[in-house]
């Protein structure tokens, strides 16, 4: 019977990634390179016991093995690409005491961490039973990892520079076996483990900031014209003024790219005016987070990443988005729902010190607003707070001028522009994220951390 032998691919020079050290990057205590040989390790006869062997730049990136039979084999010339690796591994493997003519080669990468050992296992059984002679894992088109049989040989040899074996796949379409994967499994770890949120108000930017600090890379997406009252504590200010802190965190407004990747260097959260998701062309996050809280889902579907999560009513789980997190002040507050949805939108505040719909002032009328006080004052019931086209508006209750939107933002009747805390015992809960958003962004992050967890065990 024809055996299956395994070859890891592990000695690129990392360029998209940023650090030649990807290979020892962990996620989930474990090192890219560990999480897939235990994979392979785990696999049932009949390529258990054939070759299995570690192509890499350097022997000591290639024990990252740990103690297993591996063979380890040193590409001492990256440059010359994947192709040259490829060749490395078919020299090894058809010299090795395992090698019988008929067999065949499993290409693997170690950037995948998320890849089911049994959807690896069901791809390798289905490609023997096919009687095919190419395999691959398949989401959306040919991914790695990818199985050639002996009479490919010369073809995968025939390679040349940075072109892997999807050039000879693409060429016998009609040859190939497919199995299909989830969409966790073909993330890219190139990706560094970035995540996306939809929004930059106050309640997103809770979200953002717990993952920031938990080491995921964030990139905010805004309108060009976004409405937000606690704008000192959002990091969508940054459209407007290039740049803006919260709690230690600086935001900057980013046009591109190559941009959006010199502010991560930068350690700094980029902010990207593109409502419609644009950025998935050039960026495949490893979540999304749709903060946009508008009460309805304004675009993200669930295939926009492995994970995509919601934040208030608007979304299904399991429908628009893999998981809803749940918005609304009370005992179910950051409630992480697997299925169904959010509680209904009230269109009551929550309550705080005993005051609900007093805290939050509407816009009278429409027109461009202009104050006569300013966030983190002290004001007193009936005083006048700001003026929109020659109307007041006057403090609905005594209280901190917490949040107010934009000065000059042409608002509309009925749009919501002021909040007042009615906790008076220090103006510093007005630049402060609040608790709210930090239980809702924690909610994110462990739901994140869990299913990363969940990921790997498989």
């Amino acid at each position: 019977m024809m055996r299956i032998h395994v070859a890891i691919l592990a000695a690129g020079q990392s360029l998209r990634y940023g650090s030649e050290d990807k290979l020892s990057e962990q996620v989930g205590g474990k090192s890219l390179l560990t999480i897939l040989l235990e994979k392979i390790q785990r696999i049932s006869a009949p390529w258990k016991g054939c070759t299995v062997l570690v192509v890499s730049r350097e022997l000591e990136l290639a024990k990252l093995c740990t103690d297993g039979p591996e063979i380890c084999v040193v590409n001492g010339d990256p440059k010359r690409g994947i192709s040259h690796s490829i060749q490395l591994a078919l020299d090894v493997v058809q010299n090795s005491p395992h090698w019988m003519p008929g067999d065949a080669v499993c290409f693997c990468v170690c950037d995948q961490p998320f890849l089911k050992q049994g959807t690896l296992e069901n791809m390798l059984e289905g490609y023997l039973k096919s009687g095919k002679g190419i395999g691959c894992i398949d989401r959306g088109g040919p991914k790695n990892p990818c199985v050639f049989g002996e009479q490919y040989f010369p073809e995968l040899r025939s390679l040349s520079g940075d072109v892997g074996g999807k050039r000879v796949l693409c060429r016998h379409p009609e040859d190939v076996y497919r199995q299909k994967a989830e969409k966790e499994e073909v993330w890219d770890m190139d990706e560094k483990r970035t995540v996306i949120v939809r929004g930059g108000g106050d309640l997103a930017t809770g979200t953002s900031y717990l993952l920031a600090k938990r080491g995921y890379r964030v990139l905010v997406l805004e309108t060009e014209h976004p409405a937000c009252i606690r704008r000192q504590v959002a990091f969508c200010e940054a459209v407007y003024e290039g740049r803006c802190e919260v709690e230690g965190i600086t935001a900057r407004k980013v046009t591109n790219r190559e941009k959006t990747i010199r502010a991560w260097e930068r350690g700094e959260i980029p902010v990207l005016v593109d409502p419609g998701c644009t950025c998935l062309s050039w960026l495949q996050p490893l979540a999304l987070v749709d903060g946009i809280l508008a009460k309805k889902n304004l675009g993200t579907r669930i295939d926009m990443a492995p994970l995509t999560i919601g934040l208030g009513p608007g979304f299904t789980a399991g429908v628009d988005t893999d998981l809803v997190i749940e918005t609304m002040r009370g005992e179910s507050l950051a409630r992480v729902y697997q299925s169904g949805t959010a509680l209904p939108n009230t269109g009551v505040p929550g309550v705080i010190d005993g005051y609900a719909s007093e805290r939050v002032i509407y816009a009278p009328c429409s027109g461009e607003i202009r104050y006569l006080r300013q966030v983190g004052d002290l004001v007193k019931k009936g005083e006048p707070l700001a003026v929109i086209d020659g109307q007041t508006v006057c403090a609905t209750l005594t209280g901190l001028l917490r949040g107010a939107i934009r000065e000059g933002y042409p608002v509309t009747t009925g749009l919501k522009i002021m909040d007042i805390e009615p906790r008076t015992d220090s103006n510093a809960r007005c630049f402060l994220i609040s608790d709210k958003a930090l239980a809702i962004g924690g909610s994110v992050c462990r739901a994140l951390e869990e299913w990363e967890r969940r990921c790997l065990e498989n």
